[in-house]
């Protein structure tokens, strides 16, 4: 759903097509001239981390050789929509408009919606909570669309994808290329996505799968089933030879955590063609939850660690969804995203199956500004330490008092079991968290982006043996 008569003007139009004119060489001097131009049409709040993106490339990071692999690799569709739909768009231009939306509710406006339009799948992974939803309660189109219009007119063009598997349903690519805008990351087991599905991805461009991989092919199978590994690579490899720009979504547990920012699986992952690679702690949700597999509170420093490693050396943005945290402040549910499930229930983060409003029902801007994600937010950061984001595994006795005080249900049979069932247990796992993480803290302090900077230069001394 083309909207770019009413974002851009025509002065906007031609210094966009010089920054894609410019990003079709892999050329140092030309990645940064057109930065540099993108940089003026960047509103002033958003300068700083534009300004850090050229840094890394002038310092000749990994970042430069992941922005290369972007312009010189990827199909021109996939180009062009990376540039213009997801840094442009989503990340730069439209945080004007997000901000009126927060001036004039005194809500945070989410950067990016998580939808789930269906929670059906092909496989049944170990461990996983789509099961605990119902199979058949796919959202209508209707909705699917709805929700993508709302968001778009309060600034939001960046939308993530998941389930269940999306690639069940067979309309999910042409409902992208609909909205030609927006941005989508198709969280999926890849195990569906045939050569018809390549091309069209090849094609429209404003879609990323990102991949679901444990690590080694004994990981991925035990827990998603045999041959889903050999299925995968063979997946990266029609992607990459098609120029679609994808990533990986992994569950860090005890058994993985170590392989998953070992030389051996990021080398894999950077030959096979990967962009970015996620990295989510093992949450105990979903069928017969088991505390064994969380990692212990070294075992997560270690981890966090070990990416900030392999950031520093490798051509591929890993992310660590709790150990990045002070990069954005601590949690960012209810504030910087959000998810709705298959149902319609407007849930603040992808882990916490707790809602008070259906989208069926309500507006987006209702469910943003409701008491509910009013209070999250209120609390944000749980911890002055924003190495302890989370409410349930960190702060669990602030999850408790949010559900209480806002009278947010469970959104599925079983959702409740971290506020019930295992409260001890987690009580006691926070408690070895705070230990273990207070003195790390202490230690970093300052801005964390400069922070972040320190400790990739520190890691690439300790890399080179120094």
């Amino acid at each position: 759903m083309s909207r770019k008569g009413t974002l851009y003007n025509a002065v906007q139009r031609r210094a966009i097509d010089q920054v894609l004119k410019l990003a079709t060489s892999d050329n140092k001097k030309s990645i940064l001239a057109a930065a540099a131009i993108a940089e003026k049409m960047t509103p002033a709040h958003r300068k700083r981390e534009l300004n850090w993106v050229v840094d890394q490339i002038k310092e000749e990071t990994p970042v430069l050789q992941i922005v290369r692999h972007v312009v010189r690799d990827l199909s021109p569709a996939c180009r062009e929509k990376v540039i213009q739909n997801l840094i442009l768009t989503a990340l730069l231009q439209t945080s004007s408009t997000r901000e009126a939306f927060t001036e004039r509710t005194g809500a945070h406006t989410p950067l990016i919606i998580l939808i789930s339009p269906t929670m059906r799948c092909n496989l049944t992974c170990e461990g996983c909570y789509a099961a605990e939803y119902p199979p058949d309660a796919d959202m209508s189109p209707e909705l699917l669309q709805s929700i993508v219009d709302q968001a778009n007119d309060i600034g939001i063009y960046l939308f993530t994808i998941l389930g269940g598997e999306p690639f069940v349903k067979p309309d999910l690519l042409d409902f992208c290329e609909r909205n030609s805008d927006s941005y989508f990351q198709v969280y999926t087991n890849g195990t569906l996505i045939d050569d018809d599905a390549v091309a069209q991805l090849a094609r429209i461009g404003n879609v990323a799968p990102m991949l679901s991989i444990e690590g080694d092919k004994e990981a991925t199978d035990a827990r998603r089933g045999d041959g889903v590994y050999d299925l995968l690579l063979e997946t990266m490899d029609k992607l990459k030879a098609a120029g679609v720009g994808f990533g990986t979504s992994s569950t860090v547990t005890r058994r993985n955590y170590k392989y998953l920012v070992s030389d051996e699986f990021v080398d894999l992952l950077v030959g096979k063609g990967a962009i970015i690679g996620w990295n989510f702690l093992y949450m105990p949700l979903g069928r017969e939850p088991d505390l064994s597999l969380m990692l212990k509170p070294e075992e997560r420093n270690e981890f966090r660690q070990g990416v900030l490693r392999m950031r520093s050396q490798k051509p591929l943005f890993a992310l660590d969804f709790w150990g990045d945290a002070p990069l954005v402040g601590g949690c960012i549910a209810a504030k910087w995203y959000m998810h709705i499930n298959s149902e319609g229930w407007v849930e603040p983060c992808i882990f916490t199956h707790f809602a008070t409003h259906n989208i069926k029902e309500c507006t987006l801007e209702e469910a943003i500004t409701s008491p509910y994600f009013s209070e999250i937010r209120r609390r944000q950061p749980y911890n002055h330490n924003l190495l302890m984001p989370c409410m349930w595994i960190d702060n669990p006795t602030q999850s408790r008092e949010i559900m209480a005080a806002t009278g947010a249900r469970p959104t599925h049979d079983g959702a409740d079991v971290m506020l019930n069932d295992l409260q001890e247990q987690l009580d006691e796992y926070a408690a070895g968290v705070d230990k273990v993480f207070t003195p790390v803290w202490s230690c970093m302090g300052g801005d964390p982006l400069t922070k972040y900077t320190e400790e990739r230069k520190d890691a690439q001394k300790r890399a080179a043996g120094e």
